[in-house]
């Protein structure tokens, strides 16, 4: 189920998902299980306190469906926050020893670098997955051809389409990319660190968002910073994605159409990452569906306006720009619809993990263990700015695998520390 986590929408037909066959034959499994042992269910196996949140997040939104503006889009939600949590509790579960956990990182690692060649060559070439939303074939698959006046993408009203790997939206792939970067980062493998950066690096500027981009900055920043490696490695890196760039400036008249496409676009890139053009009027849009959410919170008196009450207030409202609805930034999504005090446990929480991650990092005697948790360090703390470039990231299957992975490690950790 795990794996099918990582495809996602990749393995679909319409919105349902391979991963949601495999959910629903573990449900199966499990209730017989549970069943077979006369409905007793055995907390032993739970590592640690770190996932007694997703308990309360669980219960406090289905509680919220009392007072949410909209029965449907509560249970669509709920059912988003179920999957989530079911991803990582899976991997919390799954990654109950060190081998295991290497076992299933191995298994991820093949799998992002199977779609980080599938991005390349569709930034590249004409590549496209059937899934794609720029794919000839995608009514095939049950999905419904795309308005692309509705993205919010630099790319929108040039000849060239941005890449979208597994997932069916850019900003999903860009924030997937800007996450598994730390793991080639902090590889001591210099070859898998250079190649993986600058793949990665290239895969997020094409993808043109400024969240992620920020966010790409953060993690090297940090990288340099806090996991102390060389200066030299990282310049090398550095110098490796100008040099890439600036070799693709100077084939600004290749007879390569493709080629010639991504070329004349870097100009306008830069100015778009600066925020020197706002493709759509982005900025203005996306701070109005912030002051409507707002907004509301206030109206609810800090409690927030329920399960998936977010995109019904803006329903209410008409859409901003006359067809956005989503909240468009996961955090003031939680403040809104979770309210203050929810979102501030989940601050702390989300923080907590952050702060622990960083000890093992520094003062972990097991360095597999260490490099986890540093990779998982910087990809939390990317994710931060990362997350407002999506929709909404609470159906974003590698957001949940990062929890879960987290967790795990820190769990790992002290089964490791107690030993010795």
């Amino acid at each position: 189920m795990i794996i099918s986590a990582v495809i996602g929408i990749a393995v679909s037909y319409g919105d349902f998902y391979l991963f949601h066959l495999l959910l629903f034959g573990l449900l199966v499994i499990s209730l017989i299980q549970i069943k077979n042992a006369n409905f007793l269910l055995s907390l032993k196996t739970r590592s640690g306190n770190y996932d007694l949140f997703f308990l309360a997040m669980f219960f406090w939104y289905a509680l919220s469906i009392y007072w949410a503006p909209n029965m449907i889009y509560a249970g669509k939600y709920m059912f988003y926050i179920f999957c989530g949590i079911a991803i990582a509790q899976a991997v919390i579960y799954y990654a109950g020893n060190l081998s295991k956990m290497n076992a299933l990182f191995r298994i991820m690692s093949i799998i992002f670098l199977i779609e980080i060649v599938v991005a390349l060559l569709e930034s590249f070439t004409a590549f496209r997955l059937p899934i794609s939303p720029y794919s000839p074939w995608l009514t095939f698959f049950g999905k419904e051809p795309v308005n692309f006046e509705a993205f919010d993408n630099l790319f929108v009203y040039s000849d060239f389409r941005p890449p979208t790997g597994f997932h069916w939206n850019t900003n999903n792939l860009a924030i997937t990319m800007v996450m598994i970067l730390p793991f080639f980062l902090c590889s001591h493998q210099v070859l898998a660190k250079m190649l993986g950066s600058i793949a990665i690096t290239s895969i997020i500027l094409l993808a043109a968002s400024r969240a992620v981009f920020l966010g790409l900055i953060i993690i090297l920043c940090f990288y340099l910073i806090i996991i102390k490696k060389k200066v030299v490695t990282l310049s090398i890196i550095w110098f490796s994605v100008i040099g890439l760039f600036w070799g693709m400036s100077q084939l600004t008249e290749s007879e390569n159409p493709r080629i010639n496409e991504v070329a004349n676009t870097l100009e306008a890139l830069t100015l778009y990452l600066k925020g020197d053009i706002d493709v759509g009027g982005s900025l203005e849009w996306r701070g109005e569906l912030v002051n409507n959410g707002i907004t509301a919170l206030v109206k609810s008196k800090g409690l927030g306006v329920g399960a998936g009450g977010s995109v019904a207030i803006q329903e209410k409202i008409g859409g901003v720009a006359g067809r956005f609805t989503s909240m468009h930034n996961f955090w003031i999504e939680i403040l809104v619809e979770g309210g203050v005090v929810f979102f501030s446990l989940m601050i702390v929480w989300y923080g907590s993990i952050i702060f622990n991650l960083f000890k093992i990092s520094k003062l972990g005697s097991n360095n597999q263990i260490k490099y986890y948790a540093s990779a998982l360090l910087l990809a939390m703390i990317g994710f931060i700015p990362a997350a407002i470039a999506a929709s909404s990231t609470i159906y974003f299957f590698p957001m949940w695998i990062m929890f879960g992975m987290a967790i795990a490690i820190i769990s790992l950790h002290r089964k490791v520390e107690e030993i010795h």
